[in-house]
C-alpha cells in the first residue's frame, strides 16, 4: 500500500486536537512527582527510620519494573484487590502510575540538588538556632530548586512522551486517537506518522523553553530524557 500524503496531513489536526489530554496527563503527573520526589528525597536525605527503608523498596520496585506493567498493575490489577480502585478510571491510573515511577526516578536527581548546598551553610543555620525542618525550608530548598530546574525539565519531557502509553488503558489521547483512525482506514504508517511529528514538536517546544529558562537563569545542569 502506498503512502498518503494527502491523508497524513488532512487527519493531523484531527489527531492534534488530543493533544490536550496527553498535555494535561504530563503536567498533572508532574505536579504530583515534584512534591512525592521532594517528599521521598527528604526522607532518603536525613535517613528517617522505617520510612527510609520503605522508600528505598518503592524506589527498587518502580525502577526495577516497566511503566506500562506498572499502568496495568494499577488500572486492572488494583480493582482486584480492593473495591476502592473499582471506579478508578484510565486518566487517573495514568496520573498514578505515571507520577509514581517518575518519582522513582526524579528522587536521585533531587537529591543530587540538596547535597549541593555547602555543609557550611547548614551548620550555620543550625547553630543559629534553626531546626532542621527550618533549614530545609529556608536554605537548602531554595539552592536545591534552582540547581534543579533544568532536570525538572527533562522529566517533563519525559512524562510528555511517556503519556503515550495511556491509550493502553482507555485513555483518548494522541497514540489513541492515532491507533483508532490507523484501525478503520488500515493507513497505519500515516496515522503514526501524525502522531511521531505531534510528539516531536511538542518535546522540541518544551526543550526550546527550558533552554531559554536555563540561559536567563543561567543554571546547567542534567536530567533524564529517556523513558523509563
Amino acid at each position: 500500500m502506498r503512502f498518503n500524503l494527502e491523508y497524513a496531513v488532512s487527519h493531523l489536526p484531527i489527531i492534534l486536537k488530543y493533544a490536550g489530554m496527553s498535555m494535561n496527563i504530563a503536567v498533572v503527573s508532574m505536579f504530583f512527582t515534584v512534591f512525592f520526589s521532594l517528599a521521598i528525597t527528604i526522607v532518603r536525605y536525613y535517613k528517617i527510620k522505617v520510612f527510609h527503608q520503605i522508600v528505598n523498596l518503592y524506589i527498587d520496585i518502580f525502577r526495577g519494573t516497566p511503566l506500562l506493567v506498572q499502568l496495568f498493575f494499577i488500572y486492572f490489577g488494583l480493582p482486584q484487590i480492593s473495591p476502592v480502585f473499582v471506579s478508578m478510571t484510565g486518566y487517573q491510573a495514568a496520573i498514578i502510575g505515571m507520577t509514581l515511577n517518575a518519582a522513582a526516578y526524579m528522587t536521585e536527581d533531587m537529591r543530587g540538588a540538596l547535597e549541593s548546598v555547602p555543609k557550611g551553610q547548614i551548620e550555620a543555620g543550625l547553630s543559629v538556632g534553626m531546626t532542621n525542618l527550618q533549614v530545609m525550608r529556608h536554605i537548602i530548598v531554595p539552592q536545591a530548586t534552582r540547581v534543579a530546574l533544568p532536570v525538572l525539565g527533562n522529566e517533563f519531557i519525559s512524562l510528555v512522551k511517556n503519556s503515550s502509553m495511556a491509550f493502553t488503558i482507555g485513555v483518548r489521547d494522541i497514540m489513541a486517537e492515532a491507533t483508532l483512525l490507523g484501525n478503520s482506514s488500515a493507513k497505519f504508517f500515516e496515522c503514526y506518522l501524525d502522531a511521531f511529528i505531534i510528539y516531536f514538536a511538542i518535546s522540541k517546544i518544551i526543550t526550546i523553553l527550558q533552554k531559554y529558562l536555563e540561559k536567563r537563569l543561567n543554571l546547567t545542569g542534567g536530567g533524564r530524557y529517556d523513558s523509563h
